[in-house]
């Protein structure tokens, strides 16, 4: 059963009569109930925001209570939620954001935005400038209250943070009555804002569960700020905990100097088999102590800028995590500065840890297949040395990384081939290409060299650092290395045996246009070496029809 449903014939609890320590157990209870409220766990959000805004209404004693989330890719903002102590005016149905982008950019630049009125008439706002509800401009009201602007005589509005953005608003009002808010009042609604988060990321979670089976359901815990005495914080403390333990994620509490452990939820044992005692046991720097030594350094960086952070920035990390029994479990770590001392500096910060062991596992796994694939993919099936493709990459990455060497380029061309597929069969052809492209391989013998099958019975060698002269000592090679295999073409009008055409040519300027320039000077160098009678190599220029 929810909350609201739940209701009696006492009356409302008022801030007006809750003070001091009272107010804030008062409070403390109100907010240990909404902990027990099963929608929020379940990411029931029409159910959550429901309970959410009848206890806002029912332990602050207001007017009205209103809950508004962006919609439709941010193009909107729309009421999900509102309860009411007493009939007020109509909300507007949808707010198109771009019309009030003033406000929503200044929504963005704040925390909450506070206005208190008293019996004189006059009112402030949380950062203390005077302002005079009856007489002010209407355009100040954020844009879902203007219609209710006569009778409003004071407002909280706090924003809903959601995957480190903002989600929507969570507003109370006061109609035609004064109202002074006080800061444990303004705690409440913080909180109760966080619970609307916490809502919106567990039906987030249910929704990435059903469509990406791979990564484990993420959860994004907002900063619940604590500005009361030590009293204070001791009683909230026992609603944290029983707020931190629901979580399916590893969540501590740490002194931000020493590193010395405060709280840790006891998934901390599920996951990596440590107790809270064990913990405690670790002492100072517990989360260094238990981090794989190749990531001690991403760990002091994010020290650093949690050092740096500004107030609700969160620092996410990837860090792999020693488990009790050994061996590594990654995890991703998520810290904000929790408290922070009188000279600004942290005291204490919350961080949550999401095991992500297996979403490694998988992507290493995939980044080992699309290795192998990219691998396969540059090379040629049938000859099994670098296809077309793998040339292209070759030759723009050496024309790319060349200053003042040349780079030259060996185009070979099977005389006739035509002739001896036609006569010996293409199962022959294969294998004579086969052997061509091995022989090949062979006797360019450079590392950084590339033999490749250009097409057909084309085959390509690219040569960086590597001058016409030596361009022309590695086709002598070549040519003597296919000679040498005498595979026999009865059919050639050149010999008795296979032979080769070679094109030469080289870039030796650095500011020559492209690799197609010396791909085309080489073809002129092979159309040369067939115009001469085949068997022989010719070399080609750039830049010029023939040389």
């Amino acid at each position: 059963m929810s909350l609201a449903s739940q209701q009696s014939s006492q009356p409302l609890i008022t801030s007006v009569f809750l003070d001091g320590h009272s107010s804030h157990r008062a409070l403390s209870q109100a907010l240990l109930e909404l902990n027990q409220c099963g929608a929020i766990y379940q990411g029931d959000l029409d159910g959550a925001v429901t309970d959410i805004t009848y206890s806002v209404v029912k332990n602050l004693g207001v007017t009205n209570c209103q809950i508004w989330l962006y919609a439709d890719n941010r193009r909107t903002f729309k009421p999900v939620a509102q309860y009411e102590a007493m009939a007020t005016e109509t909300l507007p149905q949808v707010i198109n954001v771009a019309d009030y982008d003033d406000y929503f950019q200044d929504l963005g630049q704040r925390q909450w935005l506070v206005v208190n009125t008293d019996d004189s008439n006059s009112s402030t706002n949380s950062f203390g400038n005077e302002d005079d509800l009856s007489n002010r401009d209407l355009a100040r009201l954020p844009p879902y209250l203007q219609e209710q602007a006569q009778s409003i005589t004071a407002f909280i509005e706090i924003p809903i943070y959601h995957d480190q953005q903002i989600a929507g608003i969570l507003c109370c009002t006061q109609h035609h009555t004064p109202r002074v808010w006080q800061s444990v009042e303004t705690t409440f609604m913080i909180t109760a804002a966080c619970f609307v988060a916490l809502v919106i990321s567990h039906a987030s979670q249910q929704q990435a569960t059903k469509a990406i089976d791979k990564y484990k359901r993420k959860l994004s815990l907002k900063e619940i700020e604590r500005q009361q005495a030590e009293q204070a914080w001791q009683e909230s403390q026992r609603f944290i905990q029983g707020l931190l333990d629901a979580s399916t994620n590893i969540l501590y509490v740490n002194n931000f100097v020493n590193g010395a452990n405060y709280y840790v939820n006891s998934y901390m044992k599920t996951i990596l088999g440590y107790s809270p005692y064990d913990i405690q046991q670790f002492g100072a720097q517990f989360l260094k102590q238990i981090t794989h030594p190749d990531d001690i350094q991403n760990l002091h960086q994010a020290r650093q800028q949690l050092a740096q952070s500004s107030n609700g920035d969160i620092i996410e990390n990837e860090y792999r995590l020693h488990h009790k029994k050994g061996g590594w479990c990654w995890m991703l770590c998520r810290e904000t500065v929790f408290q922070w001392n009188q000279d600004g500096t942290p005291l204490q910060i919350f961080g949550t840890a999401t095991d992500i062991t297996e979403r490694k596992r998988n992507e290493a796994d995939l980044q080992q297949k699309n290795q192998v694939l990219t691998e396969l993919a540059m090379i040629d099936g049938l000859t099994q040395i670098a296809n077309r493709r793998a040339f292209d990459d070759f030759i723009n990455r050496a024309w790319a990384d060349r200053t003042s060497a040349p780079l030259s380029l060996i185009l070979c061309d099977i005389d006739c081939f035509k002739l001896y597929n036609d006569n010996y069969g293409h199962q022959k052809g294969d294998t004579c290409i086969q052997r061509i492209a091995q022989t090949l391989k062979e006797a360019v013998k450079r590392r950084p060299d590339l033999v490749a099958r250009y097409g057909g019975e084309e085959f390509a060698i690219i040569l960086p650092n590597t001058t016409t002269e030596g361009a022309k000592h590695v086709a002598e090679n070549v040519k003597t290395a296919i000679q040498e295999l005498e595979i026999e073409h009865h059919y050639s009008i050149v010999g008795r045996y296979i032979t080769l055409s070679l094109g030469i040519a080289t870039a030796m300027l650095r500011n020559e246009p492209s690799p197609h320039e010396l791909i085309a000077a080489a073809d002129r160098g092979l159309y040369r070496a067939k115009s001469n009678g085949r068997a022989q190599f010719a070399v080609g220029y750039i830049n010029s029809d023939d040389a």
